[in-house]
């Protein structure tokens, strides 16, 4: 795990190798054992080192194959490389280190740019060829690393992270897209960041460059899988297969030359992540859980259940708002963007705390993604079918009218035109009449473009179900911004995330798994109950993963409703934190940005909502981030 950072130019050599130290720098969090650069004519290549695999010296990066041809950075973890290194052995390779990146290099002198589909594991890389001449920068199939890029006519340069992009750049401007993206989906989701002429690589991508010319590919797909649902195998058969793939995963995921632990929230998929590492490891997993003081806000009761039951060595860390803002301001000048969440604070936090004992941390991001975890946005589309078909319902008229005052008291609609306008009324954070009362700058032609992405992607499964469609757009774009999450949080304390539930390999298993096994009814379909309130009640969301450790995992944990991980804002906003909202939202230089729309701003900022209803406290502490954002990068 380590930063990478890369600079090639068009047309004359004007490299300038102190400057782009000095951008390569900016990443020392992400790599503080080692640095390395390499420079040859139009191109150079940079990298910082977090030690994981092979701790010597002697695997340092960049790293250059022993004909001198090839030169490659990586970040990343290729977890299955004692594999293909007994392969590439048999066929004659030479090794001097026993790290997985001598392995990826090895790998792409024998298979070309195919090697990436041999991969299990987080990466973003670039390799250079010197005899063709050519460069392939290359992310992960699901995004788990990050990677950005800007390009103009002088030059191509990539990062993982943009602060050192923007210190090798001449001008920097803000990208309003970027915000409206933010209020309604937490991150920017059209492959663009808050930076204009900044992107982000489209995971399962990607980009070869040649003669100066830039072409992009997609190099894997879950679009096959979805047929394979067709073929009910029965539960037993999903059970066993998916308990084969995922101890695998986190076998592998266990592989390290460094302390390793786990993050053990008490929920299910952290829960499941521990007790496996605990059945293959002969020494005591150490464990991690976080929680505010407030009554509600920890789930400490239930991660020391599954603490006691492995006999793991656990550690508590208790939080409060005290230095939030401290951190929060902190923690946006790793990531280079606003916050997605409250809860990436004490992310932060924990990792700091965690940074004392070990060095690579297993974590449970994904599981609801494949399995269907979010309830509430999984079973509406059995809403959507019953408004759509009222009045074939089996129901009483009286029945019919009670059943659409709850639909619209739910939507604020009586009936929507398509599945995916339905779609991004429910997925929405901010709603868009809520962003035009507090945005200043014209959203329209926005706002189409953001549903236009999430179209692209339930045209690609146009005949699949509506249930297949959001677990599928819930992979290709929800997924992205919480793998983010977790790397900048861990990263930020040179900390190395690992997401079992992440492996390409259970994702396209996942996808065959036809969606009764995952959101199992366990009572008969109420016709006149709207699904947040059939979600956990009337079903199990996840079953088959919960079904498939029931041995290992009590019922207590296995079956309780979930929670997420709340950070207790609208208490704080009852204080000081409101008096620093106002100071900082309608202080003059926010006024005169041509973002907010001050007057409306002003009476949520003195509403009593704030202090009593969640969401609306947590629409105002995204505009904290803005501004927090924009002062730091832009004033």
């Amino acid at each position: 795990m380590c930063g990478i950072l890369g600079q090639i130019n068009f047309k004359q050599n004007n490299i300038n190798e102190t400057k782009f130290q000095k951008a390569l720098d900016l990443q020392s969090h992400r790599g503080p054992d080692d640095s390395g650069i390499y420079q040859d004519k139009n191109i150079i290549f940079g990298h910082r080192r977090l030690s994981i695999i092979d701790l010597d010296s002697h695997a340092k990066q960049p790293m250059v194959s022993k004909c001198g041809n090839y030169i490659l950075v990586f970040n990343g973890e290729i977890y299955n490389y004692i594999e293909l290194k007994e392969e590439l052995l048999k066929k004659g390779y030479k090794f001097t280190t026993s790290s997985d990146s001598e392995v990826l290099l090895n790998s792409f002198i024998e298979y070309g740019i195919k090697c990436i589909d041999n991969f299990r594991g987080m990466f973003a890389f670039a390799i250079h060829d010197k005899i063709k001449n050519e460069t392939y920068i290359v992310r992960d199939r699901l995004g788990i690393k990050p990677l950005y890029y800007y390009k103009d006519n002088n030059q191509f340069i990539f990062s993982s992270e943009i602060k050192s992009i923007l210190s090798l750049i001449d001008k920097k401007k803000l990208n309003k897209k970027a915000i409206s993206s933010y209020m309604s989906f937490r991150y920017p989701i059209l492959n663009d960041t808050f930076f204009k002429d900044i992107y982000s690589l489209t995971p399962a991508n990607y980009i070869k460059i040649k003669n100066n010319k830039i072409e992009f590919k997609e190099y894997w797909s879950l679009i096959d899988k979805f047929k394979e649902q067709k073929e009910d195998k029965g539960e037993e058969y999903y059970i066993t297969k998916l308990r084969e793939i995922l101890e695998d995963s986190v076998k592998l995921r266990m592989r390290s030359d460094v302390p390793f632990g786990a993050f053990l929230s008490g929920g299910v998929d952290s829960s499941v992540i521990t007790a496996i590492m605990a059945k293959n490891s002969k020494e005591k997993i150490k464990t991690f859980t976080i929680g505010f003081e407030e009554d509600g806000f920890n789930e400490f009761e239930y991660a020391n259940i599954i603490a006691k039951q492995y006999n793991t060595d656990h550690k508590k860390i208790i939080l409060s708002g005290k230095n939030y803002i401290k951190n929060l301001e902190k923690l946006i000048t790793f990531k280079d963007a606003p916050l997605s969440v409250p809860n990436e604070v004490p992310l932060y936090l924990m990792s700091k705390e965690l940074k004392k004992y070990i060095t690579v941390v297993l974590s449970g991001e994904g599981a609801d993604e494949i399995f269907g975890g979010y309830g509430r946005i999984f079973r509406s589309p059995y809403d959507y079918e019953r408004i759509k078909n009222i009045d074939n319902l089996n129901i009483s008229e009286s029945e019919k009218e009670e059943l659409a005052k709850d639909f619209i008291k739910k939507y604020g609609v009586r009936f929507f035109k398509n599945e995916i306008e339905h779609f991004m009324n429910i997925y929405s954070y901010t709603s868009y009449k809520d962003k035009k009362e507090l945005l200043s700058f014209e959203l329209e032609e926005i706002e189409k473009e953001l549903e236009d992405k999430f179209l692209y992607y339930f045209n690609q499964i146009e005949n699949e179900s509506y249930y297949n469609k959001i677990m599928y757009v819930f992979e290709k774009i929800h997924l992205v911004g919480l793998l983010h999450r977790v790397d900048t949080t861990t990263m930020a304390t040179s900390v190395e995330a690992r997401v079992p539930f992440v492996d390409h390999r259970l994702v396209e298993f996942a996808f065959t798994i036809p969606i009764k096994y995952k959101l199992k009814w366990i009572k008969d379909k109420p016709i006149t109950i709207m699904s947040d309130k059939i979600s956990e009640s009337y079903d199990i969301p996840k079953h088959i993963l919960k079904k498939s450790y029931e041995d290992m995992i009590p019922k207590e944990v296995l079956y309780r409703k979930k929670m997420g991980f709340p950070v207790p804002l609208h208490n704080w906003f009852g204080g000081d934190f409101n008096k620093y909202a106002k100071e900082l939202l309608l202080s003059d230089k926010a006024k005169k940005r041509n973002i907010y729309n001050t007057l409306n701003l002003e009476k949520w900022l003195n509403s009593d909502k704030l202090k009593e209803n969640h969401s609306f406290a947590m629409k105002i502490w995204m505009l904290i981030n803005i501004e927090i954002f924009i002062k730091k990068y832009f004033d």
